[in-house]
């Protein structure tokens, strides 16, 4: 394994549990898929999982309905069912679970149906979603839950729409992980959500592939939006803001789905991702530093163009790989270097100017802050480890930026680093190139 100079600094390593593993040599990545159409969920499943369903309403008051009737709503479902939760605030002591394929959970609004979970006695999450497909959640919120709010795993073509998620705990360490959290799945859309004060993450997203997350606010989570080990995926039109960092999209090592690539984040606002951390201690996420407005870790064919990056005061964006984590490697398929990844026309306002001096992230950064030209992180920051059986070359990874005057760009050279020290060059010329622009996402029916 490509040891790096020992770091403190497990950089940005958000919300992931890393296997137990042992040293091996990963391959060279192989090009992504030129084609990003989902099939439909009859070529994953055989038969059409609503052929033959016979659709009812079953609505529910929360001035009348108790929470066993609420739960037997959820357990009972049939395909073609819609549970309709009224206005109000349902108190609920217990998970809602669902394993029912077709079945639509519609509250009268985000701000209007509530799911209270803050008695919650049994279960972790609010509602959890067990292997169901064609799964429409919307217009609800799920306040105070134990653990995650609304966790689906192994689902197929999932809509979250017009969903709230939050905590309101004094101690925020003690809040749920987090927000929106469908893992395993295929043809996700999440749309028009708000989730906030999540100890990890607020829209999190694993090991999928065809995903789109768009005109969501993530805010005072830990971790505003997370793409993880997912293939395929357009993050667009959102708002991250008062996060410890906005947007994350990385690959790790020891998981069933290894290799993300083929993700674009564009027409985001990332402002102001500066609240301190307050993962639980001993969180991966916990290493996290205050003021980070995106990166990208160990991923292929990534593009990133036409963010707004306002006031992240540590850095605003970072080009990185899993070598940072000083981790050891035992997963042959697992690629740990970002290649073909692609950053132009994107906006920077402001920030970078104060590294968070309680992480030792950023320690290491103020340390080194009179290296930077006006004492400023540049915008664009790599790490600059290579893969050493690519060809020799002036940019063997192929990461690419559109530098600017404003759009500044560092390679800090971590392999070299000494003790605390770093020399970052600004050879933005070496970078200067234009990696291939990324299809749409999409799959049928998607609009």
């Amino acid at each position: 394994m490509k040891q790096l100079p020992l770091l403190v600094t497990t950089l940005l390593l958000a919300a992931c549990s890393a296997a137990k593993t042992t040293d091996s040599a990963p391959p060279t990545p192989t090009p992504a898929p030129t084609s990003d159409a989902g099939a439909d969920a009859t070529a994953d499943g055989g038969a059409d999982p609503c052929l033959g369903a016979t659709p009812r309403t079953v609505r529910l008051d929360p001035k009348t309905a108790t929470t066993r009737e609420v739960q037997t709503a959820f357990v009972s479902a049939r395909p073609g069912d819609v549970i309709e939760l009224g206005e109000g605030t349902f108190k609920l002591d217990n998970t809602l679970s669902l394993s029912a394929s077709c079945v639509t959970v519609r509250g009268a609004g985000r701000e209007k149906t509530i799911l209270d979970f803050a008695t919650q006695a049994a279960g972790s999450d609010g509602l959890y979603g067990d292997h169901t497909s064609r799964l429409v959640l919307e217009g609800f919120s799920v306040r105070d839950a134990r653990g995650n709010a609304i966790k689906v795993l192994g689902g197929e073509d999932l809509v979250f729409r017009g969903l709230g998620t939050s905590w309101t705990g004094p101690d925020p360490s003690k809040h749920g992980a987090y927000g929106l959290y469908p893992i395993q799945s295929k043809r996700v859309l999440i749309e028009d959500c708000v989730a906030t004060d999540a100890s990890d993450s607020g829209i999190y997203v694993g090991q999928s592939s065809h995903v789109v997350v768009r005109r969501n606010r993530a805010e005072r989570n830990v971790a505003g939006i997370e793409i993880e080990n997912t293939f395929f995926a357009d993050v667009y039109e959102n708002v991250a803001t008062g996060n410890t960092a906005g947007i994350l999209v990385f690959d790790l090592p020891g998981l069933p789905q290894v290799g993300g690539h083929s993700v674009r984040v564009f027409k985001n606002e990332l402002r102001a991702n500066n609240t301190k951390n307050f993962a639980p201690k001993g969180n991966t996420v916990g290493i996290v530093p205050a003021g980070v407005g995106f990166f990208v870790m160990a991923n292929h064919d990534v593009e990133v163009f036409e963010n707004t990056f306002t006031d992240n005061v540590t850095f605003h964006s970072a080009v990185v790989s899993y070598f940072v984590t000083q981790l050891p490697i035992n997963d042959p398929k697992y690629d740990p270097y970002p290649s073909r990844v692609y950053l132009h026309d994107n906006k920077y306002v402001g920030g970078g100017d104060a590294p968070d001096s309680s992480n030792e992230l950023g320690q290491l950064l103020l340390f080194n802050q009179s290296d930077f030209p006006g004492k400023i992180m540049s915008r664009v920051m790599y790490d600059g480890v290579v893969d050493d059986k690519r060809p020799a070359s002036a940019n063997p990874m192929e990461i690419c930026v559109k530098a600017s005057a404003e759009a500044t760009f560092a390679n800090v050279h971590l392999d070299t680093m000494k003790g605390l020290d770093f020399t970052p060059t600004f050879d933005a010329e070496k970078h200067a190139c234009t990696a291939p622009v990324l299809a749409p996402v999409t799959w049928p029916g998607l609009k």
